[in-house]
């Protein structure tokens, strides 16, 4: 159950954006941050070698602090669907997990499975508070541009957009910024790589808000280290969104 609770955790953390003071994404990422609530779509590809790749797909929101997410996951060819709820509770951060792979290791009746991150994954040194608020997720890396290319008009979720590519020092940014400093530890720890400059594809739209982010990050399983290629598209923003624990009667704690 573990490396799926990575996984998702991982997943709801919405991935972070690198800014500089001199990048025309300064202004749409600071806008984008602005937002109380978002929709979105993801996609991750993770491919390590001997063990294949791992596609998950899925679709989400977030309010504030707190995630949800419905994906699907395809594992050397075994597809699976699974929903996630990130939930601050009493300061706490829990994940509420349901798929059909938990299903038989739950009690009669049950359908969600209830976990606390701090104790499953506390040794990631994940700051999930610092990570799922929109507000949080754009704010990390304003130190971390190095450089900034525009790549000219696509169009992204049926909406035109500007495509830049961006250089990132994650060092400098983690130096600035302690919460990101941990999260960068936390992916060298797990991956025995030292990070240091990596791309990333932003697309803004004609609202001036990120509409589309691209970036790749180091992973490992097993002790074999492989490569993890993530994009996520921000579908609407400042619309109603509820995002709540399932009935206490359907969930099982772990």
């Amino acid at each position: 159950m573990r490396p799926l609770v990575v996984v998702c955790a991982l997943a709801l953390a919405l991935p972070t954006l690198a800014q500089s003071a001199e990048s025309p994404i300064v202004a749409a990422a600071k806008r984008t941050a602005t937002a109380k609530t978002a929709t979105f779509r993801m996609n991750v590809t993770t491919t390590i070698p001997g063990q294949g790749r791992t596609i998950l797909t899925g679709s989400g929101a977030q309010r504030g602090t707190s995630a949800k997410l419905s994906m699907r996951t395809s594992v050397q060819g075994i597809a699976f669907t699974m929903d996630a709820i990130l939930l601050n509770e009493r300061g706490a951060y829990v994940m509420y997990m349901r798929s059909p792979v938990l299903r038989p290791q739950l009690p009669p009746g049950k359908s969600w499975v209830r976990l606390d991150l701090s104790k499953q994954v506390g040794n990631l040194g994940i700051d999930f508070a610092s990570l799922v608020s929109v507000s949080q997720t754009f704010g990390p890396l304003v130190k971390g541009v190095v450089s900034t290319k525009r790549i000219g008009r696509e169009v992204v979720a049926g909406k035109s957009a500007t495509h830049y590519r961006a250089v990132v020092d994650l060092r400098r940014a983690a130096r600035a910024i302690p919460a990101f400093g941990k999260q960068v530890a936390a992916v060298e720890r797990l991956t025995g790589v030292r990070l240091g400059r990596t791309p990333y594809d932003v697309w803004v739209g004609g609202d001036r808000r990120i509409r589309q982010l691209r970036f790749a990050q180091p992973t490992a399983a097993a002790g074999v280290r492989g490569t993890s290629v993530q994009r996520i598209t921000f579908l609407s923003f400042d619309q109603p969104v509820t995002i709540k624990a399932p009935p206490r009667a359907q969930v099982a704690s772990v």
